[in-house]
C-alpha cells in the first residue's frame, strides 16, 4: 500500500502455501486491500484470481480492508457507501471464480467504516482480542490473540477460530 495504491507480492506466499498444502493444511487466502475505487477492487480481486487459480483453496478467500496510517493516507476519508461498493465488488468476483468470499474486520470497521448490512450475504471474519468475541453481527471466524506461536515459525502469529468447517463444503 502507500500513496500509489499499488499491489505487491507478499515474497513468502509460494513458499507458504505450498507448504501448507504438502503438510496437509487446507488454506485460505487473505488479501490486504488499499482499494479506494470499484475499478482497483477489481484489479485486486483479479490479481488474487490470478494467483490463487492453481493451488487447492479450501477456506474463503478474504478482503481484509484497514484504515492504515493518519490523514495523509491515501484510504483516509474513504466513505461507507463506496467502501461496501469496493468490498462487494471484490468478494462478487472471487464468488463468481467459485471460491468462497468472506470480510475480515475488527471492531472500529465493523461498526464505523462498513455498513455491513449491505454486505452480510458474505461470511464475515471478526478480529477482537479479546477472551470473549462481542459484536452485533454474526460471524463465522474470530481472530482472538495476535500473540500466539507456531513451531517453525519465528516470533508472535495470529490465533484464530473458525466455526464454520469450510473445507468440508
Amino acid at each position: 500500500y502507500g500513496k500509489e495504491g499499488k499491489m505487491y507480492d507478499d515474497v513468502n506466499f509460494e513458499q507458504n502455501i505450498k507448504g501448507a498444502i504438502d503438510a496437509g493444511v487446507n488454506v485460505g487466502i487473505y488479501y490486504f486491500s488499499q482499494a479506494i475505487t470499484v475499478a482497483e477492487a477489481r484489479e485486486e480481486a483479479q490479481y488474487v484470481l490470478d494467483k490463487i487459480s492453481r493451488y487447492d483453496i479450501s477456506y474463503p478467500v478474504v478482503f481484509d480492508w484497514e484504515r492504515i496510517g493518519g490523514s495523509d493516507a491515501r484510504t483516509y476519508g474513504l466513505e461507507t457507501d463506496q467502501l461496501c461498493r469496493i468490498a462487494d465488488t471484490f468478494c462478487s468476483m472471487v464468488e463468481d471464480a467459485g471460491y468462497k468470499a468472506m470480510i475480515y474486520f475488527n471492531s472500529y470497521c465493523g461498526y464505523i467504516k462498513y455498513d455491513l448490512s449491505k454486505l452480510n450475504q458474505y461470511d464475515f471474519w471478526f478480529a477482537r482480542y479479546n477472551s470473549v468475541p462481542g459484536f452485533y453481527y454474526d460471524f463465522q471466524m474470530w481472530q482472538y490473540s495476535d500473540k500466539g506461536s507456531v513451531d517453525g515459525i519465528s516470533g508472535n502469529v495470529d490465533l484464530d477460530i473458525s466455526f464454520v468447517d469450510y473445507a468440508a463444503q
